[in-house]
């Protein structure tokens, strides 16, 4: 497994990987900003991607978006690759394929050694390195852009715009739904469909789990108290951003904390 490093055409790549093979359940979440690319070159298994099960073999590609939750069910020798990035660039890359959330699996990918595309440069800090590293992913994304155009560009468009809007001004108080709409400047209804049909989830409710995400991780701070986390992670009222944390996470912000420190 390699480690994080940043390269100049604003691709941030953070891990990749070969699960080698043998049967084994992965359960994992994607982090805010990431995501996590998987191509399968030999067998077969499912994937759940945000509670949706997916059947795959080989040939296969599926995308886990931010902060979506999955699980890999591998069956016999089931071999897979994986890279993990982040940046505005990938977004923007990504934007143009045929992935979506509602359906993050492309069948049958046809292109023969495609899984060496995913090994990536040992992290040594050197500059060349940096670049490189950044053109093999864009070198890579390339062939899906290609194989897999995507047909909706500029629906995907707004609600990419709406999303990077959000990730930047989500902490802020008071922000929300007609704040988007303005910056986007499109009639609130007709984004509600498209984010609804992109994203899986509504504009308010991708605000919330952004606002719970960052919470989780000021929860790691000890000495930070309950309010203070509500407050940095956007929301004004305490008490509500105990009720909507407990919804999402399963338990209260105190349980969670608590739960953490427990398991370290």
């Amino acid at each position: 497994m390699k480690s994080y490093m940043k390269n100049r055409v604003d691709f941030r790549y953070r891990v990749s990987g070969d699960n080698g093979k043998g049967p084994e359940i992965v359960l994992q979440e994607t982090l805010p900003e990431s995501y996590k690319l998987f191509y399968v070159y030999s067998g077969n298994g499912q994937v759940f991607i945000d509670g949706k099960c997916f059947e795959v073999e080989k040939g296969d590609s599926f995308l886990v978006f931010p902060i979506f939750v999955f699980e890999i069910v591998h069956k016999g020798d089931m071999k897979y690759v994986w890279l993990e990035f982040m940046g505005l660039e990938s977004a923007a890359l990504l934007s143009r394929v045929a992935f979506t959330r509602s359906e993050p699996v492309l069948k049958n990918f046809g292109k023969e050694g495609l899984e060496k595309m995913f090994e990536m440069p040992d992290n040594t800090g050197e500059t060349y390195l940096l670049y490189r590293t950044g053109g093999r992913i864009m070198v890579l994304l390339s062939y899906y852009i290609e194989r897999y155009p995507s047909k909706t560009v500029e629906t995907q468009g707004y609600v990419y715009r709406a999303c990077k809007y959000i990730d930047s001004n989500y902490t802020t108080q008071g922000f929300g739904v007609k704040d988007v709409v303005e910056h986007i400047k499109i009639d609130r209804s007709h984004l509600y469909r498209l984010f609804k049909d992109e994203m899986g989830v509504s504009v308010i409710d991708y605000i919330t789990r952004r606002r719970v995400s960052t919470a989780e991780a000021l929860l790691a701070n000890a000495k930070l108290p309950i309010k203070e986390v509500a407050y940095s992670s956007g929301f004004s009222d305490q008490m509500y951003f105990s009720r909507v944390f407990k919804k999402l996470s399963g338990r209260t912000p105190t349980e969670f904390r608590e739960m953490k420190f427990q398991s370290e």
